[in-house]
């Protein structure tokens, strides 16, 4: 028998907090909830936990207040802590409550210098400035140039670091929650051992496969202006003579691009799909050549997506891997990243995932 438990601690300075119970007054909700759903997603954002609360008999139905903690457990694992950050009340007397757990907290907006150093390095800087529990779990060995944030948000940070570190090394790196302690991991975390079958446990299913953002001819730009010869003059008191200084303008006449392109063989299939980018500062030819070559790879890939709804299991969350068989379409699709889990706890526990394609942890548009 599958035990859920869902609990609610006061954060009020209103009520009494002990060693034995640090989180303050407790409320056992479990037999006043419904509609239990819990969401994770890789695409910056903090886990979620919805749900409804309903007046059971003989029972006086508790209003959670914001910032509250709520905990929950399913068939003893541990799935969720954090607060509360909405709730509305129902002419039916039930209670909607929105909760996220800490990671909530890394859209706080900062101003940080950062010097040349890892996505570990900034993690850790951004979680403790946020003041919530952290740690890393895999570190990446490759630092991310210096980089100047100002008004925004640690998400935002973190995002420009992992992206970099992904281009520069093929690792993907995200954040996800631990129950009640932020992790920077490495994708895939998990590549769980069990095949999601459309003989069995997959109750529906969306495959489809784009080029909207895809690029088979990577051209890298270099712009050549030359220095112009105008001079502009500048008045001065009387009796003084006039300052000449000179100046460089722009124009048709003194400016002109040269390229770097790299191409790939699908061209003969999709037509050309060309994409420009800047050079890097200060790369030569070569260096120009390299970078094309290195964005071909990551452009020249049609997007391959899967949404499926399943049995649930408790390892099926973002971050993670699962290999997929469709028995409709005779595919089988090994170590499938998940994008974004949806679990619902509900009579049949199920989970709805989106995945990715061919181990692809990113969009195709990431590098943009």
């Amino acid at each position: 028998m599958t035990v859920t438990t869902l609990h609610l601690y006061r954060r009020s300075n209103l009520y009494r907090k002990s060693r034995k119970n640090p989180k303050g007054t407790g409320y056992d909700l479990k037999n006043n909830v419904t509609n239990i759903k819990w969401v994770t997603d890789l695409n910056f954002s903090a886990g979620e936990l919805t749900f409804d609360l309903y007046e059971g008999d003989n029972r006086t139905l508790v209003i959670p207040y914001t910032g509250d903690i709520i905990t929950f457990r399913w068939d003893k694992h541990k799935i969720f802590y954090g607060y509360v950050w909405k709730y509305s009340v129902k002419k039916d007397k039930v209670i909607s409550v929105t909760c996220y757990d800490k990671m909530r907290y890394l859209k706080n907006q900062d101003s940080i210098v950062f010097k040349t150093n890892t996505v570990a390095d900034r993690f850790n800087e951004v979680c403790s400035r946020a003041g919530i529990s952290h740690i890393v779990k895999n570190a990446p060995s490759h630092k991310v140039a210096t980089e100047i944030c100002d008004g925004k948000s640690y998400f935002d940070m973190l995002k420009s670091a992992i992206n970099k570190t992904y281009l520069s090394t093929n690792h993907m790196y995200f954040i996800a929650t631990n129950y009640d302690k932020v992790e920077l991991r490495r994708a895939p975390y998990k590549k769980l051992k069990i095949i999601v079958d459309s003989r069995t446990v997959i109750s529906d299913f969306n495959y489809s496969v784009d080029i909207e953002n895809t690029a088979n001819v990577v051209r890298i730009v270099q712009k050549d202006s030359k220095k112009s010869q105008s001079k502009s003059a500048t008045a001065r008191g009387k009796g003084k003579r006039k300052a000449k200084k000179a100046t460089e303008k722009e124009t048709p006449e003194n400016t002109s691009f040269s390229f770097a392109d790299a191409i790939g063989r699908s061209p003969q299939q999709w037509g050309k799909l060309q994409i420009t980018q800047n050079k890097k500062e200060k790369a030569n030819h070569a260096q120009m050549v390299a970078q094309a070559k290195d964005l071909l790879k990551q452009k020249n890939l049609a997007n391959k997506e899967l949404s499926i709804t399943t049995k649930g299991n408790v390892d099926l969350r973002a971050g993670n891997a699962v290999t997929v068989y469709l028995k409709d379409m005779k595919k089988k699709f090994n170590n499938c990243p998940i994008l974004k889990a949806t679990h619902n706890f509900d009579t049949d526990y199920t989970v709805n995932l989106e995945m990715k394609v061919g181990e692809q942890w990113l969009g195709n548009d990431s590098s943009n």
